[in-house]
């Protein structure tokens, strides 16, 4: 939990961030949508692929300080 008040850093969104996440060694803030949203997209991920795991993940950071996460893609012969 987050107790600084800090807003979801999530592009688009102005809601206030409960959840602190480490991601390559970078630390972002979600609000609690946005990372039930992650979970879920990682989830869905998982199952195509057979697993996932944080390394995963690919940070896109924007203009004004927010941010873009993407899953990236499988590499073709690593399934």
């Amino acid at each position: 939990m987050v107790d600084d008040p800090q807003n979801c850093m999530m592009e688009n969104c102005t809601r206030h961030a409960e959840i602190m996440l480490e991601v390559g060694g970078q630390v972002i803030y979600l609000c609690r949508p946005h990372f039930s949203q992650l979970v879920s997209r990682m989830e869905k991920a998982a199952e195509r692929r057979g697993n996932i795991s944080p390394r995963s993940l690919r940070i896109e950071k924007l203009n004004d300080g927010k941010i873009r996460v993407r899953i990236a893609r499988a590499r073709a012969g690593k399934r």
